[in-house]
């Protein structure tokens, strides 16, 4: 695979990384997690703190996974899904991965966020693989647990894993993300594309930037 006037060619056949939040869902909903304590109504009271105390190297990842589920323990599973139905897609899904899939390509996604939607979404579009971080339930109600399944720095590695499994070469690689938690994932992958990115940091890291809503537009960058 190769860049050439500004467009990537030889992708097919290509491993494709997703991240999910804020890069295949809208870029209101960056967090999946900050979205469900927002429709119940703690992320002021105590999904801020939780971020904060992370930021600040208080607690690790698995623990802020821990204090950000806290205040939903007893909530329904009919509650929750209802505020995972909150976070909504972004236009042009459909076409860029059927875009992708034409060109025979492998796409998976490597989320931080929760389980159930992104398990959901892998569905819908046929993904090949999926890995993101596992609200837990019992007798649907949630429990406050969380299985974490990657962790702040760990998308490059499961990248890196999964080209090994496909047996995919590192020059056939795409990432496509959104912000920080993406760098080391772009760093892995060949070819890096930020959608909507969070800051400049994240714009800089990649080579290439979406500034469209529309998951379609990074068809553009192809040379077809």
């Amino acid at each position: 695979m190769t860049v050439r006037n500004n467009r990537i060619r030889n992708f097919q056949g290509s491993l494709i990384a997703f991240d999910f939040d804020g890069t295949l869902t809208t870029a209101d909903y960056r967090s999946s997690w900050q979205a469900v304590h927002e429709y119940f109504g703690t992320w002021a009271t105590h999904g801020k703190t939780a971020l904060r105390r992370f930021i600040d190297g208080e607690i690790n990842y698995t623990e802020f996974c821990i204090a950000d589920a806290y205040p939903w323990i007893n909530q329904s599973e009919s509650e929750y899904q209802r505020a995972l139905a909150t976070i909504k897609l972004r236009d042009g899904i459909s076409e860029l991965l059927t875009f992708f899939k034409e060109n025979k390509c492998i796409l998976v996604i490597i989320s931080q966020g929760l389980k159930d939607l992104v398990e959901k979404v892998a569905h819908k579009y046929n993904f090949n693989f999926w890995v993101a971080n596992e609200l837990i339930r019992k007798k649907n109600r949630i429990t406050g647990d969380v299985e974490v399944n990657v962790d702040v720095l760990d998308k490059g590695k499961i990248l890196q894993s999964l080209l090994g499994s496909y047996k995919i070469p590192q020059k056939k690689s795409i990432a496509i993300g959104d912000a920080s938690a993406d760098i080391d994932m772009f760093k892995t992958a060949n070819i890096s594309i930020a959608i909507e990115p969070s800051s400049k940091k994240v714009a800089d890291c990649a080579d290439f930037v979406c500034q469209s809503e529309d998951l379609s537009e990074i068809i553009t960058f192809f040379d077809i």
